[in-house]
């Protein structure tokens, strides 16, 4: 994942608030494992192998996190978390992300947004406690991004969502509607049948997710962009 963070090699990005918005650390190795009959994420493995730098100039340590959710079990390398003591959401997005959503969500993050790059590293993110939600509007992720941290957010109690499907209505329904890994996507080609097509909220907290989705309920419109 960021492969083109990879590519750049870029080793000087700062940190801003436990985040790099850029450069090796948002380069990820990801491993997801789904049931083939449901499509449901079960186990999930991310390794960062840029994570920290020596100091000493001999280059990086890495490290990794993984997680099962599996029917009652839910295990993870991971701490489960604390509720959010912050009435201000954490929110992190691609730089690229639509206007519209940007002016949505910044009243409930006290105007500040946060940016990063690589949809899996911002899942991590999540998953780290770094933020509250990571939300991407547009089919521009893909079910190989997602699977392995969806199923880490799973096993801490959370999850991640279709974007599209919560602001449709179609949530109201038929529950929560989480990713599901297993079906293409009709009528497209190639890596598009993988696409997740109706955009992405991944969360940690279920409270910060209805948040999220009531700020931008009637104030965004989705359109795929592999459409």
């Amino acid at each position: 994942d960021a492969t083109s963070q990879y590519i750049e090699g870029r080793e000087d990005v700062e940190a801003q608030d436990g985040l790099y918005p850029g450069g090796l650390q948002c380069a990820l190795v990801l491993i997801g494992v789904y049931l083939r009959a449901s499509g449901e994420p079960i186990m999930g493995v991310v390794s960062q192998p840029f994570a920290h730098k020596d100091p000493g100039g001999q280059g990086w340590r890495g490290q990794y996190f993984w997680g099962v959710s599996y029917g009652n079990l839910n295990v993870s390398s991971l701490p489960r978390p604390e509720a959010p003591s912050q009435e201000a959401l954490a929110v992190v997005l691609s730089s690229s992300e639509k206007e519209p959503v940007k002016q949505a969500l910044a009243p409930q993050c006290g105007g500040r947004l946060h940016y990063a790059s690589g949809a899996g590293y911002k899942i991590l993110c999540v998953a780290l406690g770094l933020v509250d939600a990571y939300v991407v509007s547009e089919g521009s992720t893909y079910k190989w991004d997602s699977c392995a941290p969806h199923a880490i957010l799973r096993a801490l109690g959370g999850g991640a969502v279709d974007l599209g499907q919560c602001l449709s209505g179609l949530a109201e329904h038929g529950g929560r509607p989480e990713l599901k890994y297993h079906l293409p996507r009709a009528g497209c080609q190639g890596a598009e049948r993988w696409a997740n097509e109706g955009g992405i909220v991944a969360f940690l907290d279920p409270t910060r997710l209805k948040r999220v989705i009531s700020a931008l309920l009637g104030k965004v419109v989705l359109i795929s962009s592999l459409d």
